[in-house]
């Protein structure tokens, strides 16, 4: 426990200094939206090289990218269907749609580590890939068809097309299933901004962060559907497709996992309720340092 907590020291660090920062005027909202750009166009596309690349996509493990997809589509219906019986504005529900289907495996990668060993690991980094996947394709169409902008299918595609996140996941893909290595140089160059994503993202975080207290249902019932309904999806899921030992723990973890902080970034990009996208994701990860070791007890 000591050891994980350790490995989360830096993610409440990061957050305290975008706090900091807002706090002495030194920030504002305005230089939190440059830094989630910045991330969103360059260091997440490193980032995603980086690491898929890396991963030896086998066909056992197949399964695993397809139940984060069909955790993160059940928790955009759950989502959908909730807000038929409440007015919300589209600028909420995109926040709160984009904020249930993405899923902070990041977050997750130490307490799989520490709890799992590294074929946690593997495992963990491959049920990610369905994560990336989705959100670089209709995660991110959703947040533009739900911006204030209004775009139709045709604009959503061509700006589907023009991320740099899908082109940087395919281009992993395909090193990946070729067992091609990135080059030394390229690696030395690409992996420093990859991991520049985390920190940057969690200062943003800090700067956006203003909690309104008067929203809590609308945070709650997007962190019910992320954190509550995706691990019983997951374990669901899992059960029904006969994983099972430390697999099975491990996708039900994941999918029970905070809101990963491209959501907040999408929100930005997207001209969605910012502020609404940053209080679920700060309350989530809060509350995910509490119930994540709790439910590693449960299923260890």
């Amino acid at each position: 426990m000591q050891e994980i907590l350790a490995n989360l020291l830096p993610v409440f660090g990061y957050f305290a200094l975008g706090l900091l920062l807002r706090a002495v005027g030194f920030a504002d909202a305005g230089h939190a939206r440059f830094l989630l750009k910045f991330v969103f166009f360059v260091t997440l596309p490193c980032m995603v090289l980086v690491k898929i690349a890396a991963v030896t996509l086998s066909g056992d493990k197949v399964l695993l990218p397809l139940i984060n997809i069909g955790v993160n589509l059940a928790c955009m219906a759950l989502v959908l269907l909730l807000a038929r019986v409440r007015n919300i504005e589209r600028p909420e529900l995109g926040s709160m749609l984009i904020s249930a289907m993405i899923v902070n495996n990041a977050f997750m990668f130490p307490f799989i580590l520490a709890g799992f060993g590294d074929a946690g690991f593997a495992d963990a980094v491959l049920f990610d890939f369905g994560n990336a996947i989705l959100t670089a394709t209709l995660t991110y169409g959703l947040a533009f068809r739900y911006g204030p902008d209004n775009h139709g299918a045709g604009t959503l595609l061509i700006k589907t097309l023009q991320s740099p996140l899908i082109w940087s996941l395919l281009l992993a893909v395909l090193l990946s299933l070729g067992h091609i290595p990135l080059p030394r140089l390229a690696l030395g160059f690409l992996a420093p901004l990859g991991d520049m994503t985390s920190p940057l993202i969690l200062i943003a975080l800090g700067v956006f962060f203003s909690p309104r207290f008067g929203r809590l249902g609308l945070i709650g019932l997007t962190l019910a559907v992320r954190m509550l309904a995706g691990l019983a999806v997951g374990w669901g899921l899992g059960r029904l497709l006969g994983l099972e030992g430390s697999t099975l723990a491990v996708v039900a973890l994941c999918s029970a996992a905070p809101v990963g902080f491209n959501a907040l970034t999408f929100a930005s990009l997207s001209k969605l309720d910012t502020e609404l996208a940053a209080e679920i994701l700060s309350l989530s990860i809060f509350l995910g340092v509490i119930y994540i070791p709790v439910l590693m007890f449960l299923f260890q």
